[in-house]
């Protein structure tokens, strides 16, 4: 194996750690109908989104809205877009409006103030966020969301970075432990016979690391574990779901 192999092992790890953390490990740019805006992956953007809907239960909820990825370190667009294509609501005009919770990836929208269209249901002295007139309780892909997601260096602990290494040492070693003489577990030795027998460790279900490896699978899926916290909650919260 080369330092590219390796590499190739070590990229693949980073995936599975942002599939089971459901959490990308760096800062990535993300942008909303990429591809009919005709921006190029891989310069402009890194992942591309369909738009939000709407949902005018949730909505009136301070203009409640949640993206799709946690740790957002940047909003850059956010508008009301109708199906026409025409730009209802350009909220990064009114950036006091939008209150932007960056670890759980909620946007809240609020207005102060008269002179707007409104929903009902606020504190004194606040409303819900502007929407347009004669939209549906339900309203799919309106909302146009552009923004960057995932964790800092900062926010890269040490534990997530060794999760990393030790599933990349999982794939390396298996391929490692299948080039390499086995141990030796017996050997045997007559003279007289020139009889000569030697017993390895290598077996169809085991190799020359296999001990090694179970080990390290046995950290990575208590690092994972949802029954002891695992680190996907920790990171996100509780995920809850239905049939």
């Amino acid at each position: 194996m080369d330092d590219r192999d390796i590499l190739e092992l070590l990229m693949a790890a980073v995936k599975d750690t942002e599939r089971q953390l459901g959490i990308f490990l760096k800062p990535t740019v993300i942008r909303c109908n990429a591809e009919a805006r005709g921006l190029e992956q891989g310069e402009d953007y890194e992942v591309e989104e369909p738009p939000y809907d709407y949902d005018a239960q949730r909505w009136q909820n301070f203009g409640f809205l949640q993206l799709r990825q946690r740790y957002v370190s940047k909003l850059a667009d956010f508008k009301l877009v109708a199906y026409v294509g025409q730009i209802s609501i350009d909220f990064m005009k009114h950036p006091d409006w939008i209150k932007l919770y960056k670890k759980s990836g909620q946007l809240h929208v609020a207005t102060k103030g008269v002179g707007v269209p409104m929903l009902g249901g606020y504190p004194t002295g606040y409303n819900s966020a502007p929407f347009a007139v004669g939209m549906m309780s339900r309203t799919p892909q309106v909302f146009h969301v552009d923004y960057t997601a995932g964790l800092t260096k900062e926010q890269l602990t040490e534990d997530i970075r060794a999760v990393v290494g030790k599933q990349a040492a999982i794939a390396t070693l298996g391929v490692a432990g299948t080039a390499v003489l086995a141990g030796v577990a017996n050997y045997s030795l007559s003279l007289d016979g020139v009889v000569e027998s030697v017993q390895t460790t290598a077996s169809a279900t085991s190799s020359t690391y296999s001990a090694h490896i179970k080990q390290l699978q046995q950290e990575v899926d208590s690092f994972f574990d949802p029954k002891a916290g695992g680190a996907r909650t920790k990171m996100r919260g509780f995920t809850m779901g239905g049939i």
